[in-house]
């Protein structure tokens, strides 16, 4: 069912110090510089083969990725794993009796690709995500 790593996100402190240091060490630069939700989040996006690197600095605690930063500090949010047919994934895990989070258990990233999140009282608490669509 899974394809290969399609993104893994990261939330931090500070995007701008997060940036400096990942050129600084290894010589990465983004693909993608943004800001997203009305300022509620800023993402630099770097492109490794078929994976992404979402680096997320959360603008609002009251988000929940703020509260995860204020609640588990920076660290790993989730890691994305690519399907081919995400809503069929989706409907089969939903008929295994998984809990889908989001209307129809999809979501659209604002990045452009689709999402589907299994809600983690199903998982035993680790956030499994699949995503369907280009980086």
């Amino acid at each position: 069912m899974f394809k290969h790593v399609h993104h893994v996100h990261y939330i931090v402190r500070s995007r701008e110090a997060m940036v400096e240091y990942l050129e600084k060490n290894f010589g990465m630069k983004p693909t993608r510089v943004i800001d997203l939700e009305n300022g509620r989040m800023k993402d630099a996006l770097y492109n490794l083969g078929q994976t992404q690197l979402q680096i997320t600095e959360p603008t609002d605690s009251a988000s929940n990725m703020g509260k995860f930063l204020e609640k588990h500090g920076p660290g790993v949010y989730h890691v994305a794993w690519a399907v081919d047919d995400i809503r069929k994934v989706s409907k089969e895990l939903s008929a295994k009796g998984n809990k889908m989070r989001g209307k129809d258990g999809i979501t659209e990233s604002p990045h452009g690709y689709l999402t589907s999140n299994i809600d983690t009282a199903n998982t035993h608490g680790i956030v499994i995500q699949l995503a369907e669509g280009p980086i």
